[in-house]
């Protein structure tokens, strides 16, 4: 890995594992009680940590247009396989899920808005647009796809024992394997449109779609399927340009 993935891995769980250790230790003193409004904020700064990372070790200057460029960078007809993929994805839900009626369907669009900023969307700008590519300069896409799935797994163990939390009390193993196989598919999408944008939509209708589909670990059925077409669709590529 080149310097800059590792300062990217630095500065991440910096962030991250201070701000949700933080939150650890006030809940443990009774100071604070997840998700209350002192708990909430600095949970926040917590999943912030692979963006704030990310616009840190942005090349050239760290003003708004440069940050815009690397958010809104794509190829061409990015939006049509993001277009392609979401579908795809919805779809697997409604065949899999159940759609849970406590959630109106009003608050979709809320709920949708925040998954793709402070939950998880906005993570795509580090593990995308730092660390995939970043490792892809010493591995091949698909081991530095398992790396990134790995580390990105593992960046999440401090909210699993956080009570009210939604990854708290979660089976670490099927946790993991889902991770990984999601992360070689969103490898796979930043593969095909160069756009962090395009990878933060996905993760963030994910999210949105976990939440309102009850599918118990049929999600980890969705996700081998992802990953398996991923790697086919990118052994295909690599195949056809050598031939």
């Amino acid at each position: 890995m080149k310097n800059k993935g590792k300062k990217y891995l630095f500065i991440t769980f910096g962030i991250s594992w201070i701000s949700w250790l933080i939150v650890i230790l006030l809940m443990q003193l009774g100071l604070a009680k997840y998700p209350d409004l002192l708990s909430g904020l600095i949970g926040i700064i917590g999943t912030l940590g692979p963006t704030i990372s990310a616009i840190i070790l942005l090349d050239g200057k760290k003003n708004l247009k440069n940050i815009l460029n690397f958010i809104f960078n794509k190829k061409e007809k990015a939006y049509f396989y993001l277009t392609l993929f979401s579908i795809i994805l919805i779809l697997s839900f409604g065949i899999i899920g159940t759609y849970n009626k406590e959630i109106p369907l009003y608050f979709i669009i809320p709920l949708f808005i925040y998954a793709l900023t402070f939950g998880g969307g906005f993570e795509e700008l580090g593990w995308r647009g730092v660390l995939q590519p970043n490792l892809e300069k010493k591995h091949s896409f698909i081991v530095s796809a398992l790396i990134t799935g790995i580390i990105w797994g593992l960046w999440h163990a401090p909210l699993q024992i956080i009570q009210g939390y939604a990854l708290f009390d979660l089976s670490f193993f099927p946790f993991m394997f889902g991770i990984i196989m999601f992360s070689i598919f969103l490898a796979y999408i930043y593969r095909k449109t160069n756009s962090v944008f395009c990878c933060a939509f996905f993760h963030g209708l994910y999210n949105t779609l976990t939440t309102i589909f009850i599918t118990n670990y049929a999600t980890l059925i969705i996700e081998l399927i992802l990953a398996l077409i991923s790697i086919s669709l990118y052994s295909k590529e690599k195949y056809t340009r050598k031939t």
